[in-house]
């Protein structure tokens, strides 16, 4: 896991966020990654911004659709709320990787 060490000043709707997509993420790896050896969480922050990207190694069953099932619409919908965005899907390099970018100030 990699964290940038001054996330002390998020909001609490983003620092919630946060928490609960690397949750849901991460239990969805557990549960869809076939053969997983690795799976990374990394948060970057950046000038207004936060993103979360959680990957992992595992293989895609090329037989099963990518549909995006009820976890995956309720981090969109979490997300979309703050006025974020998440991609979800194949990785380029192999594996599963779901990204998710936030604004740090929220809108009231």
């Amino acid at each position: 896991m990699e964290l940038p060490a001054d996330l002390d000043e998020l909001p609490p709707q983003v620092d919630a966020a946060v928490y609960r997509l690397a949750q849901e993420a991460l239990t969805n790896a557990l549960r869809h990654a076939r053969n997983a050896s690795r799976v990374l969480i990394r948060v970057v922050a950046g000038p207004g911004r936060l993103r979360l990207r959680v990957t992992d190694d595992g293989q895609i069953d090329p037989a099963r659709s990518v549909n995006h099932g009820f976890g995956l619409l309720g981090m969109t919908e979490r997300v979309q709320l703050l006025g974020g965005t998440l991609r979800a899907g194949p990785a380029p390099e192999g594996g599963w990787a779901v990204d998710a970018e936030l604004p740090t100030k929220v809108r009231r």
